[in-house]
């Protein structure tokens, strides 16, 4: 199969480096300094499971017209999703006009990328996907180190026929890279679930420079986190996905037994990144007021930590 990853990061290129070493065709597209030093240096990729080091087929966004769309299967999205209405429109235009077009696979954090990218690609071609148990860090520019199980969640967000089997296709090809894929019908909860487990460390984590499973486990911000699930829980009602309060309680325990990881927006702030502050915590607070309510947990965190990181950029 072919595939274009866009967003060599860490899950764009722990993707793109799996799929590779199953033999499929892939091309990744990056930007800036990484993409100038992939374009002449290796990649270097561990997890516990393997080592893969090799120079990659790197391009930038805008060489995407030299590509023949007919030829591909699938995109990956794996950018912050700061970029996703940017990243959708260039795409809209390299599709314009062409009978075949790939399906186009979001792997980014939040839950509103999937309706971003229906402002652009048609909807039958869009699958929303988030990745699990897996933690993936950039440690050095070209040098990247994964760690945990690796569980990929997709589902197309106006299925057909012809988008089940596509799926059906993928899944065979993702579990045979030492993978394990699940497809549902209803992406939309998995998403919103993956986010309640988001408000409820990523922010901290990074505000406090901790990790999940200390927090999460400790008497003194157990009680934090469980409070910022539950907002996100609440949240959900306001787009009709409707997260109960016995589901959160039954994530919040599932949680304590997960493997400690350091958040992306700890990752990020470590690196001078911005933060997917509205994409997490900014859902939640504009969903709960919808409904009439405050999400007053995770407003105080999301702004300390806004307040803390600025004041940090300005000092460097």
């Amino acid at each position: 199969m072919n595939f274009i990853i866009i967003g060599a990061g860490g899950v764009g290129s722990f993707y793109g480096v799996k799929l590779l070493m199953q033999g499929h065709n892939v091309k990744f597209v990056a930007r800036g300094e990484n993409l100038n030093y992939l374009k002449n240096n290796k990649l270097k990729l561990t997890h516990p499971d393997f080592i893969f080091e090799d120079y990659l087929d790197v391009i930038s966004i805008n060489e995407l017209k030299s590509i023949d769309v007919n030829s591909i299967d699938a995109v990956f999205i794996a950018t912050k999703s700061m970029s996703t209405n940017e990243v959708s429109e260039k795409l809209s235009l390299w599709i314009k006009n062409e009978n075949k077009i790939p399906y186009f696979i979001s792997l980014q954090n939040g839950v509103e990328n999937e309706d971003k990218m229906a402002n652009y690609l048609p909807k039958e071609f869009i699958i929303g996907g988030l990745t699990r148990l897996i933690a993936v860090h950039i440690i050095k520019q070209g040098f990247v180190e994964a760690v945990g199980e690796v569980q990929t969640i997709l589902g197309s967000i106006k299925p057909t026929k012809h988008s089940q089997e596509f799926l059906e296709k993928l899944k065979i090809e993702l579990d045979n890279a030492n993978t394990t894929t699940i497809l549902t019908n209803n992406i939309k909860l998995e998403l919103w679930k993956k986010l309640i487990i988001n408000n409820g460390v990523n922010a901290i984590c990074a505000l406090l420079e901790e990790k999940s499973g200390t927090l999460i486990n400790k008497d003194e911000t157990s009680n934090l986190v469980y409070n910022l699930m539950k907002e996100a829980g609440q949240a959900s009602h306001a787009v009709k996905v409707n997260i109960s309060e016995s589901d959160v309680d039954e994530m919040f325990e599932l949680m304590k037994e997960f493997e400690s990881i350091v958040p992306s927006m700890w990752v990020d702030k470590k690196n001078n990144r911005d933060l997917e502050l509205d994409d997490i915590c900014g859902v939640v607070i504009r969903n709960c007021e919808k409904q009439g309510l405050d999400a007053p947990y995770t407003r105080t965190i999301a702004t300390v930590l806004h307040f803390q990181y600025n004041k940090l950029r300005l000092k460097k």
